[in-house]
């Protein structure tokens, strides 16, 4: 069986892309989510035929690595990653407002899960993270689910909205991904599905310095894999948005440091709280919203 087969369409036509001689040998503290090594990734091939970027070979432990996640950063940056959330939900209401039970599927410590809980909604998490489910319980006394889709703690489960946010990118598996999340969804349920646009105008600007090219990323779509992998799902895609990201200005600054002679100027910004933690909206256009229904 030829290993190197496209994970969204099968084609055996890939091309070598990317860090071809990287050791695949990676460690947890390689799949933080603030990890800002930016190019660094495992190495990576692409589909001539339907344009997926994906890594091979591939770690033997991946579900164990985000097991053994831990994240000290990723706290700091809670309050504009509440807003990101904000604008997903708000999004997806607009399509089905009707809706009452959602599902956040890589919920992290549960931003997504508290504030559809805020306004009313009946809202799920699940999390592979023991470390961020045990966040989620001290910030926000949310009960996260620790494991990964599908669950037995998830069997015969329906919901109006199933969130997965950042997560598809991570999976070896995005097909079946999409399908198993379609039958925990209600008839009339919506799957949004946020994630990395490898075709953006950023992306084909920065190439290999993208900042989404990383470790923890094996998986790369553009709209038109995007859309294949919902096809072959059995789904149906509706629309397609950009992601806003909202940035605390010295997290911001930090990592604009990786592409410029500014890092002089960081423990100046860290020393005014303030500046250092005013969020910042950021349209780049380098992260898609898929919004799904069967």
């Amino acid at each position: 069986m030829n290993q190197l087969k496209c994970w969204v369409c099968g084609s055996e036509n890939n091309i070598p892309f990317i860090n071809q001689k990287n050791d695949v040998n990676i460690k947890s503290t390689d799949v933080k989510i603030t990890d800002d090594r930016y190019g660094k990734t495992l190495p990576l091939y692409k589909c001539s035929d339907c344009s997926f970027i994906f890594a091979y070979p591939l770690p033997e432990n991946i579900i164990e690595l985000y097991e053994n996640l831990e994240d000290d950063n990723y706290i700091s940056t809670l309050e504009p990653r509440v807003k990101e959330m904000k604008d997903i939900l708000k999004l997806s209401l607009k399509i089905n407002p009707d809706a009452k039970r959602i599902l956040d599927v890589g919920a992290g410590i549960g931003l997504m899960v508290n504030e559809a809980k805020k306004i009313g909604l009946d809202a799920l998490g699940i999390e592979p993270s023991k470390w961020l489910v045990n966040q989620a319980k001290e910030i926000f006394n949310l009960e996260i689910i620790e494991g990964i889709v599908p669950d037995e703690k998830l069997k015969n489960e329906k919901f109006d909205i199933i969130y997965a946010v950042d997560v598809i990118e991570h999976l070896e598996t995005p097909v079946q991904f999409l399908k198993d999340l379609s039958l925990m969804l209600n008839e009339n349920g919506l799957l949004v599905i946020a994630t990395p646009d490898c075709d953006s105008f950023i992306a084909n600007k920065m190439k290999e310095k993208w900042w989404h090219f990383r470790l923890a990323h094996i998986g790369y779509f553009n709209h038109k894999s995007m859309s294949l992998a919902v096809k072959n799902a059995g789904l149906k895609l509706i629309k397609y948005e950009k992601q806003v990201w909202y940035l605390p200005f010295g997290y911001l600054y930090q990592r604009l440091s990786n592409y410029l002679p500014i890092g002089f100027m960081t423990p100046l910004v860290k020393k005014f709280k303030k500046v250092d933690n005013f969020p910042v909206r950021l349209k780049l256009g380098d992260s898609m919203i898929a919004f799904i229904k069967k």
